[in-house]
């Protein structure tokens, strides 16, 4: 039972990791591109999905997918149980850390976008009027 315990933590780890690589890559296409749609984002860096457009639909997926296996975890397994895969539990914490803390950031970025966009349209409109 330890053993698929370590296994369903792993599994989280790693969904963990590919879910903060595409908000990595999503979070730099952000902070370059001067307008982002909401579709799809294209990476600028080379990691390890390459040229490859990340959509938001497979973030979705994924963060669908990280949340079910740790509903899954918590539920079919005692708290006394998990804890006993302390390392496990600390790296998935310091994940979601970091996941949490990055998707912070791409929602700051995306606000301030935002706001020079509506400033932008607001001096086009007065231009207009003359």
């Amino acid at each position: 039972m330890a053993n698929d315990i370590k296994q369903a933590l792993e599994q989280i780890i790693a969904v963990s990791r590919q879910l903060l690589s595409c908000i990595l890559a999503v979070q730099n296409k952000i902070q370059g591109a001067v307008g982002v749609t909401q579709e799809s984002v294209s990476e600028t860096d080379n990691n390890s999905h390459g040229d490859k457009e990340i959509t938001m639909a497979e973030l979705t997926e994924l963060l669908a997918k990280r949340d079910g296996l740790i509903r899954h975890l918590f539920t079919q397994y005692l708290s006394i149980e998990i804890a006993q895969e302390q390392d496990l539990l600390n790296e998935m914490a310091t994940l979601d850390k970091q996941l949490s803390d990055n998707l912070q950031l791409c929602k700051q970025t995306l606000a301030a976008q935002v706001i020079k966009l509506k400033k932008g349209n607001k001096a086009t409109k007065s231009y207009q009027k003359y």
